[in-house]
């Protein structure tokens, strides 16, 4: 749609992460969305989405800030849809998806080796102790917060809890209610896919190829979906992609549709174990990301 209002709020997973409508963001994240308030350019693409409004991001804040601007509160996401949003970042949807795609992805390759890894790589944590004992089994875990900003609420611990990570747990397990505990990989490399969900279903637009640092963010890489789908398609079978890529978009249209209206991606790692391993679904991202303006920059 021409006439739709695009809107590059970054800021936007710190928000859901507090939940508070009247949450004023570090200082730090509006003035880096102020900076490159041009990247709302390249989140233009021809979309099936009904609002005239397109942000990077709906959360409580936004909402609250568009309606003390004058925006008509029919033309914003509701109570009801704000709630889900913030309720499927939380990355125990992620964990959610991943169980039933396993499901999926076996039985679509009868069973044969997939290459796709376990949904038991990581535990939703409701104490330390089942933190403690999941580290003492792996040897080297990831420790995520349920909820948090990019790069934020993680952190990366080998055969024990220090002291300060307890703390960090103690924290958490009480603002949150739980700790995402992950077996920690060697990253060969990070993908995603890229959806676009609407009133009549949920469509796979594209990949993403990218980089982070100790979890934050870091480059994508500009290539088409062809280059990498073949750089992936080097670690794990075509067969795999094409079923994890096909359960995805069916498991996510099943929970997501009526209830989402925007783009969302899927961050994906290919892991080095004993051969080269898939995990399929890392992350959930229900807003737009920095893989779809790679996405969309290489596309235009």
């Amino acid at each position: 749609m021409s006439n739709q209002i695009y809107i590059f709020n970054p800021e936007h997973d710190l928000c859901v992460a507090n939940g508070d409508e009247n949450f004023v963001p570090p200082r730090s994240a509006v003035g880096f969305a102020k900076e490159n308030v041009d990247l709302s350019e390249w989140l233009k693409r021809p979309n099936k989405q009904r609002r005239q409004i397109v942000p990077w991001g709906w959360n409580h804040a936004l909402k609250k800030r568009l309606i003390n601007e004058g925006v008509d509160p029919a033309a914003l996401p509701s109570e009801e849809e704000l709630q889900f949003i913030r309720a499927h970042s939380r990355r125990e949807f992620a964990l959610d998806v991943h169980s039933r795609l396993n499901c999926d992805v076996h039985s679509h390759l009868y069973c044969r080796q997939s290459q796709v890894v376990a949904p038991d790589y990581r535990i939703v944590a409701a104490n330390v102790g089942e933190i403690g004992e999941f580290i003492s089994a792996t040897g080297s875990a990831v420790l995520k917060s349920p909820l948090s900003g990019s790069g934020k609420g993680i952190r990366f611990v080998r055969e024990m809890l220090s002291e300060s990570d307890e703390g960090w747990c103690r924290r958490t397990l009480a603002k949150q209610g739980a700790v995402i505990v992950e077996r920690r990989f060697e990253i060969i490399k990070e993908c995603a896919m890229l959806f676009e969900c609407h009133h009549e279903g949920v469509d796979f637009i594209g990949y993403s190829l990218f980089e982070s640092r100790n979890g934050a963010y870091s480059k994508n890489i500009l290539a088409s979906n062809e280059e990498i789908e073949d750089i992936i398609a080097g670690y794990i079978t075509r067969d795999t992609l094409t079923a994890v890529r096909e359960g995805l978009t069916t498991i996510l249209a099943d929970t997501l549709v009526g209830h989402y209206e925007g783009f969302l991606g899927v961050d994906q790692m290919i892991c080095q174990s004993d051969s080269p391993v898939f995990v399929p679904v890392s992350e959930i991202n229900l807003r737009m990301t920095m893989g779809l303006i790679a996405r969309n920059q290489y596309d235009r």
